[in-house]
């Protein structure tokens, strides 16, 4: 797939990413998405530890991925330091200094699934970070 393919795969589950501790929901509604600094990115995380185009967030027919897009600071799946692993419910992945926990609840239907407006996500985001010192 290319980065511009975002075909649904054949029996597509949507991801949630719940942000830690905060709770703000992120939900994964494609089958390819870019989680990254840059304003191009799928899913936006505006921190300096997190690179432009940081990791790929992948649905294949053996379900959710995650694979480092060469990242400064890398990804880690359960506190490990990964290259590309797969993701299961409950799961804990961090990049940069954000962390989130996987969720894929057996009723996530697809026509549940609204795309968060970015505004609404960097707010939150930003509004879950700790006050500057």
């Amino acid at each position: 797939m290319s980065d511009s393919d975002y075909s649904e795969v054949d029996g597509f589950v949507p991801m949630r990413l719940i942000l830690q501790p905060s709770g703000l929901t992120i939900i994964c509604g494609r089958s390819q998405m870019v989680v990254g600094r840059h304003t191009s990115a799928d899913i936006r995380l505006p921190l300096p530890d997190v690179s432009r185009q940081h990791c790929r967030l992948l649905f294949t027919p053996d379900g959710w991925k995650v694979q480092d897009l060469d990242s400064l600071n890398g990804i880690y799946v359960n506190e490990s330091a990964v290259a590309s692993a797969e993701l299961r419910p409950g799961d804990k992945l961090r990049v940069g200094g954000f962390t989130f926990e996987v969720e894929l609840p057996e009723n996530f239907e697809r026509a549940d699934v609204e795309e968060p407006h970015e505004s609404s996500v960097l707010r939150s985001i930003a509004e879950s970070l700790p006050p500057a010192a």
